[in-house]
């Protein structure tokens, strides 16, 4: 690919992906810092393949998966980052159904359960929060469509075994 065309292209990818792989990098290394220098380095890295003539089949999925191998090997470097869960972001809300703090304390309530879903879940469960198709997923973890499918299926029923009173669970 020529370079206009490359650069073209990375550029449309950055405007309409970069927020999405930020917050998803941020989540990794917990430093906004080191996440906005391994977003661009991830899209730099694209702009360098492309160049180079390597066919890109899903660049969201190939831009997630450069970054998350940026983000672990930074979080295993001596003096590494502390995985440390920090709060979920609230998205804004119009309609009186829920309240903000109403919506803090679910978000609580899931970040408490979060430690009980292995890396794996943790991770693909994220990517689908970020509106990742399974395909997309699949991708960028490098797994099957139906690994995904078990992961999320997984993740989902500890969650919901957590936060489900017992009670409730009695009852079902």
């Amino acid at each position: 690919m020529n370079r206009d065309k490359a650069a073209e292209f990375v550029d449309a990818l950055y405007e309409a992906w970069y927020l999405s792989l930020l917050r998803y990098t941020r989540r990794l290394v917990r430093q906004p810092a080191s996440a906005e220098e391994l977003v661009q380095e991830t899209f730099l890295d694209l702009y360098r393949c492309l160049r180079a003539g390597k066919s890109v089949e899903f660049p969201k999925a190939w831009t997630m998966c450069v970054a998350r191998r940026k983000a672990l090997e930074l979080t295993h470097q001596p003096f590494g980052i502390e995985r440390v869960h920090e709060p979920l972001e609230s998205p804004e809300l119009s309609g009186d159904w829920v309240t903000g703090a109403e919506l803090n304390i679910d978000c609580d309530r899931v970040l408490a359960h979060m430690d009980l879903l292995s890396a794996r879940e943790h991770e693909v469960l994220l990517l689908r929060l970020e509106s990742m198709k399974y395909r997309e997923i699949a991708e960028a973890l490098g797994i099957s469509i139906n690994s995904v499918n078990t992961l999320l299926a997984r993740a989902l029923t500890k969650l919901q075994a957590a936060m489900t009173p017992a009670a409730d669970r009695r009852a079902l």
